[in-house]
């Protein structure tokens, strides 16, 4: 073993040394130059991302639960740098393992480059910087904000909006505490999910056997490259594929040249279908990687999402008229919808959530009584059950010392963090049954909490507080790192067993990910001044929080029992609907389209994607079979990737000629 490794800690010692020590022959998976690659690339994504969407204001690079830069990588890997490297000298190139590793590290630690740290420096400095006298955030708010939890210096606030003046280096004192410690928190809280994935990947990978749609892309581009003599994957080879890959890549790229010449007239993917004899209108957008990854979902689970959502839109036109409301909305609401819609839409999260949990009981008592006995031999895990179990609970117990730390009361703090973690396992269960990439829980348990106990009983001090959870829980980017983690963990479990190295991995790519995107979100901001790049991430989530804050306490309300009323509706609609699936075979509506059918991302991007989704697939079974559907599967998968490349694509191209808005994917 080299003698650098002799004076790391033991456990990363025997880590390390095991990357660095890789027998001959069949190499494993975790290898160094796997994970030295996986490093570079996620490294290249910190930088790419920001810039994508900040600076350039295009495509969301990250955003979604398979980011699409990091297929767009995988691509390039799988279809240019393997074969090369195959061609030069056949050991040389990436096995498929290593391919995975590298995959894996893209994509637990994509999210966190924008869905994080774009939101987390706005949140920080946004009530100091946005205060007025008309809104009267310095007594409100800033007053109660801690030192080491927001940067205090003014200039260094407003240089981070306006610019900095030449010559002047960037105030990284000023935000050395606060980024330190809000560190500290998020890599505690991904380790909790983590734990939480482990828990539950036997349950839903070995028991339940979820079909994790998002993954069959990925593992369609990996899939046997290895053994042919080109070392391309099968799934590159197909002309079928490229068919439906040349579709959104002549499209896009014929709408994004409009930008460059008035001979491109923009065809029209996006629109407003009139409903309800035109009383009501509903966004619709012709959303390619959507249909591509519908196509793969059962049938009942893509009907069940957008005819919840027909229903929802119905619902909201019967409330509009006659009246009926509940109160103000909640800035937390996912797009805004009517609070008694999406209250009722919580109550079904937090059951399909009991329920998740429920159906697991089992596998969830013999991990517990393993990790009591110190039984460790016989699982199949990256971590022992032991670890997971125990490292769950003291990562909660830390995050709720944090937490208390900052001004919120003990009871606020449980609450919170109960809430957070009902909401994770819900949106892991959806995402891994359905493989819809944007999915958002419909409310958040802030406003539960705000609207529960009011601002009278709460107090400034917890007002507060809660306005900065905004930052990890609000913007979907840790329910994006817990998902990433579980279909990591499915990819690997193709692998004949499970890699003990996995948890070290993740963590060289999550500390890349945010170091890398933190720096550079830093450099831009302060060299072009936040306010001149994109208007969400300067103003709209700096002022999101405490604009409903201040909303809240300047406009008291007593409307919590008929809130909780219709969330105790939609919660026992969702039984219902769980109990006629388990009990009837028969029964056509899946139970998970419910709880997220008029959330942001599905009432503007993907429902009517859904709906021609399933109508091709229904079709397609009908009059061609099983056999005409498998036949088909690479047109669809060729509908993402054409899409996640032209998006990607163009990005590049509109940032290097000084083109702005050019946003093709956005979920």
């Amino acid at each position: 073993m080299p003698e650098y490794i002799k004076k790391v800690p033991s456990f990363f010692k025997r880590r390390i040394g095991e990357l660095a020590e890789t027998k001959s022959g069949r190499p494993s998976g975790v290898t160094l130059r796997a994970v030295l690659t996986g490093a570079v690339l996620v490294g290249v994504i910190s930088v790419l991302s920001p810039w994508g969407i900040l600076y350039v204001k295009g495509s969301q690079l990250t955003s979604s639960s398979i980011p699409i830069i990091s297929v767009l990588f995988l691509l390039l890997l799988s279809g240019v740098v393997v074969p090369v490297l195959g061609a030069i000298k056949r050991r040389l190139a990436f096995s498929r393992s290593e391919v995975i590793t590298v995959f894996s590290m893209m994509l637990v630690s994509a999210g966190i480059t924008v869905s994080f740290t774009g939101q987390f420096l706005a949140i920080l400095t946004g009530a100091m910087y946005y205060a007025t006298p008309e809104n009267n955030w310095d007594e409100l708010f800033v007053g109660f904000q801690h030192a080491w939890l927001v940067p205090t210096d003014w200039d260094a606030v407003r240089y981070f909006y306006e610019g900095l003046p030449k010559h002047m280096a960037i105030p990284w004192d000023a935000w050395a505490l606060p980024l330190a410690s809000w560190m500290v928190l998020m890599l505690i809280i991904y380790w909790v999910v983590f734990c939480m994935g482990v828990l539950m990947r036997g349950q839903w990978m070995e028991n339940e056997r979820l079909l994790f749609p998002l993954m069959r892309l990925p593992m369609a581009l990996i899939q046997d490259g290895e053994n042919s003599r080109t070392f391309f994957s099968p799934l590159l080879r197909n002309k079928l594929m490229w068919l439906g890959f040349a579709l959104p890549l002549l499209l896009h790229s014929w709408n994004s040249l409009s930008a460059y010449h008035a001979a491109f007239q923009r065809l029209p993917l996006t629109g407003s279908i009139s409903l309800l004899q035109g009383q009501v209108g509903v966004p619709f957008r012709l959303n390619f990687p959507i249909i591509g990854i519908a196509f793969l979902m059962p049938l009942n689970i893509s009907f069940s999402v957008w005819f919840f959502f027909v229903i929802g839109v119905i619902q909201r036109w019967i409330f509009t008229r006659i009246g009926l409301e509940i109160g103000a909305p909640d800035i937390w609401n996912s797009g805004g919808g009517l609070p008694a819609i999406m209250h009722q839409q919580a109550g079904g999260m937090v059951v399909l959530s009991l329920f998740v949990l429920w159906t697991a009981r089992s596998h969830l008592r013999s991990l517990w009584q393993k990790a009591l006995k110190g039984n460790q031999k016989g699982h199949n895990e990256v971590i022992s059950p032991r670890t997971a179990v125990f490292g769950f609970l003291v990562g909660v117990f830390l995050i709720v010392i944090w937490l208390n730390q900052t001004g919120l009361s003990l009871y606020v703090v449980l609450l919170l963090v109960l809430g957070a973690l009902i909401i994770y396992i819900g949106v892991a269960r959806i995402v891994s049954e359905a493989g819809l990439p944007g999915v958002s829980s419909p409310m958040v348990p802030q406003a539960f909490i705000i609207r529960g106990f009011g601002p009278d009983v709460l107090g400034l001090q917890n007002m507060t507080a809660l306005g900065l959870t905004t930052i990890w829980m609000g913007g979907g980017g840790v329910t994006k790192v817990m998902v990433s983690m579980l279909h990591t963990l499915k990819l690997k479990a193709t692998e004949e067993r499970a890699d003990r190295r996995l948890p070290l991995v993740f963590l060289v790519a999550i500390v890349v990910a945010m170091a890398g995107s933190i720096i550079y979100t830093m450099n831009i901001s302060y060299a072009h001044g936040g306010i001149n790049m994109h208007r969400w991430f300067f103003e709209g989530a700096p002022k999101w929080p405490f604009n409903y804050m201040e909303s809240v306490i300047n406009h008291p309300e007593d409307t919590f029992s008929i809130r909780l009323l219709f969330t105790g509706i939609g919660g026992s609609f969702m039984a219902l609907l769980l109990f006629l699936r388990q009990r009837f075979l028969w029964w056509p509506l899946h139970p998970i389209g419910f709880p997220i059918a008029t959330t942001y991302t599905i009432v503007s991007y993907e429902w009517f994607a859904l709906f021609t989704a399933w109508v091709l697939k229904g079709v397609i079974l009908r009059y061609g079979g099983v056999r005409a559907y498998r036949f088909m599967v690479p047109f669809f998968l060729g509908l993402t990737l054409g899409e996640f490349f032209t998006a990607c694509m163009w990005v590049f191209i509109d940032g290097a000629y000084g083109v702005e808005g050019n946003m093709i994917f956005n979920f």
